[in-house]
């Protein structure tokens, strides 16, 4: 007869605090890399909101007032952001 049951695993602590300390050391020599990446993480992240909002603009401001010399510099301003992604 078969036993149907489930072990589970011991795994510890999902957040080790002594273990991320030690882990952390070996990004030292790392340290300005580091840095780097994430803020060009968060560059990156505002550079990807910034679409949605300037079509926001772009349909509030131009769009509905009909000013389409408005909408070519929000044009502009969105392709040099879709550049720089």
């Amino acid at each position: 007869m078969a036993q149907n049951y489930h072990e589970e695993e011991i795994l510890g602590k999902a957040y080790d605090s002594r273990l991320m300390k030690r882990l952390l050391k070996y990004l030292l020599p790392y340290k300005t890399y580091v840095v780097l990446s994430l803020m060009m993480l968060i560059a990156i992240s505002a550079l990807q909101l910034a679409g949605p909002y300037l079509s926001k603009i772009a349909i509030d401001k131009y769009i509905m007032a009909k000013d389409y010399s408005g909408l070519k510099n929000i044009a502009a301003i969105y392709m040099a952001f879709l550049v720089l992604q």
